[in-house]
């Protein structure tokens, strides 16, 4: 797959290309036999159709030509998106005859540039000229983010500055806009200058042809061809364009005064004398423009600079990013560091080919991007996180019944006896209602929540941990960083915020009145065996010594047993009144050795023989077994 880059300037063009596969940078492709093309057209008397420095050097005698047509796009009622359409068409007819463009969408992407400031209603309208005209995927993006694409690929900032971690302004200054692009921790956003994107070197090539014109003695009459024949206004214009950029591209101190002689023939033979030296140049930022409504170039890039500053608020950028042919100008570079002193400046070392390299950038980036969700989905949608929760989720299990269990016999369990044993409670069937309430009352608290919160931080910071390993190896073969997918070894104290809103009834299966019910019931089934021969001391069938309980009682409890078993047995402890005395000794060795139990784990959990789904607690006893 190649990807295009094509950088429609108003007043130059370029086009780039990049390779799918491997690292390799974009390389410029040269149309018509350069690789800067003017943003020129002309229609000859003959229907031929001429663009770049074809179409200047045929200006004068064409049928119709037309220059800087990119920065009327937004006008309603202007003929700019047929000229870029007709522009546009012949690129890239020039392209295919070279054989530099080959196949078709199987084979290549085109992306191309538009302002910053364009909407999305202006970028539709531009994206559907370049449909029409049948490019293969074309795709419309920000000049400003192609920019900065491409100094974060080509490493051209990586000495100034960490974009995931700093901010950059970039100040991008084309033809016919400065775009302003804020990128906040490797996030771009677009900023308006009051309304006003209509700034641009283009501005300054009319300012010069008119301070040239008004300077003549034949200014009268060059204004009177100029109103007939747009060709020969557009002929002069672009001749001062690069007088401007002759003149320009030098340092203050090495620049010498620029001067070229036009000869305009039309009715009659005309001279004009195009003319930059340092007072020229003074008066060509300073000097007020009908477009700009009066203002000059200096006070609306300044003003767009003061309004981006205020924009910005207490979050100045670390680092300008300029770029832009007039970028090169030192007196722009001085407005930019008066605006921002505390932040570093760095210009574009190519501000030529800087965009369309960028969008070749973009089209890379866009296509990897696509091949890298789709890993991160299959990812998803397999059962890779479900196996590797499943094999975490027995540890995770303990420890929470490690964190849990010592607070719920001591806050629940306790007391629920204590209360039997005391009298508060007349029958053991009494006692599982109220253990049940408490039990739920526990799962309730906060201080339960919070108890929850230190072994399910662990576990979720081990899950990630695995989970960052394998989102880590798709995030390396494709060169994204793997904090783009947000999964951190070790949860941060602030998201453990979250789960402070989790119920402790939502940590184990099933619903949290059916857990006290087992809960309550497992307990219960230690006090009947106590009560009934399970820990040796059998004090209702046979009595220890010094303790009478009544014959009536034992007889009726031990003929109950004989003909319907032990459950009935147990049925019918539950519903006794037993004696105080009988309660205190139940549970006169039970209360203090209630210890940390051995935990049961759910089946589904790999849970031995007998677990069960819910906390079970397992109590040793004075001979040292197990109930």
């Amino acid at each position: 797959m190649l990807y295009w880059g094509f950088d429609l300037g108003d007043g130059e063009s370029t086009v780039a290309r990049a390779s799918g596969e491997g690292e390799s940078r974009p390389e410029i492709v040269p149309v018509d036999g350069g690789e800067v093309l003017l943003t020129a057209w002309a229609l000859m008397k003959n229907g031929e159709v001429r663009i770049g420095e074809n179409a200047a050097r045929s200006a004068a005698a064409a049928l119709r030509s037309a220059a800087r047509f990119k920065s009327r796009f937004l006008d309603e009622g202007s003929d700019s998106a047929g000229l870029v359409r007709d522009f546009s068409s012949r690129v890239f007819e020039l392209l295919r005859a070279s054989g530099a463009l080959q196949g078709g969408d199987s084979g290549n992407r085109v992306y191309i540039g538009c302002p910053a400031g364009w909407d999305a209603a202006a970028r539709g309208r531009y994206l559907k000229i370049f449909e029409n005209l049948g490019l293969p995927g074309p795709q419309v993006i920000s000049e400003s983010r192609a920019v900065m694409v491409g100094a974060v690929q080509s490493n051209a900032v990586r000495d100034y500055i960490d974009l995931r971690k700093k901010s950059v302004l970039v100040i991008d200054v084309g033809s016919s806009t400065t775009d302003f692009a804020f990128i906040r921790h490797g996030r771009e956003s677009e900023i308006r200058t009051g309304g006003e994107v209509a700034l641009g070197g283009g501005v300054m090539d009319e300012t010069l042809l008119e301070l040239c014109v008004s300077a003549s003695k034949h200014a009268a009459a060059i204004r009177k061809v100029f109103a007939a024949s747009e060709s020969w206004r557009v002929d002069c214009e672009l001749k001062a364009r690069r007088l401007k950029e002759r003149y320009f591209s030098r340092s203050p101190a090495q620049r010498e005064p620029c001067v070229e002689t036009l000869l305009i023939q039309y009715d009659e033979p005309l001279l004009l004398e195009l003319r930059l030296d340092e007072s020229m140049a003074q008066r060509l930022c300073d000097t007020g423009c009908a477009a700009l409504g009066g203002r000059s170039f200096r006070s609306v890039f300044c003003e767009g600079l003061r309004a981006v500053r205020k924009a910005l608020g207490e979050e100045p950028p670390e680092l300008l990013f300029l770029t832009g042919g007039v970028s090169r100008m030192d007196e722009l570079r001085a407005w930019c560091a008066q605006a921002f002193p505390e932040a570093l400046l760095f210009t574009d070392a190519e501000p030529a080919f800087s965009v369309a390299k960028g969008l070749a950038w973009c089209g890379r980036i866009d296509e990897e991007l696509l091949r890298f969700r789709s890993e991160v989905d299959a990812l998803i949608a397999s059962d890779f996180i479900e196996t590797l929760v499943a094999g975490r989720l027995r540890g995770f299990y303990k420890a929470l019944l490690e964190a849990l269990l010592d607070p719920l016999l001591e806050q629940a369990v306790k007391p629920a006896l204590i209360d039997w044993r005391d009298g508060k409670l007349r029958r053991l069937c009494d006692m599982e209602a109220a253990l049940q309430e408490k039990i739920k009352l526990f799962l309730h608290a906060d201080s339960t929540r919070r108890l929850l919160l230190e072994p399910l931080g662990a576990w979720m910071g081990e899950v990630s941990e695995a989970l960052q390993d394998e989102s880590g190896a798709i995030c390396r073969r494709y060169r994204v960083p793997e904090q783009a997918l947000n999964i951190a070894p070790q949860l941060e104290a602030g998201d453990l915020r979250m789960l402070e809103k989790l119920d402790a009834r939502q940590v184990f299966a099933g619903d949290a009145l059916a857990g006290a019910a087992l809960f309550a019931e497992s307990v219960l089934s230690v006090i009947v065996g106590l009560l009934c021969g399970g820990s040796g001391l059998a004090l209702i069938a046979e009595g220890p010594a010094g303790i009478a309980i009544g014959v009536v009682s034992s007889l009726l409890v031990l003929s109950v047993g004989r003909i319907l078993g032990k459950e009935a047995v147990d049925e019918k402890i539950m519903q006794l009144d037993l004696p105080l005395f009988v309660r205190r000794a139940a549970l006169a060795e039970l209360l203090p050795r209630i210890e940390k139990p051995r935990l049961g784990l759910p089946a589904a959990l790999g849970g031995g023989e007998g677990s069960q789904g819910h906390l079970l607690p397992r109590l040793r006893w004075p001979s040292g077994g197990d109930v």
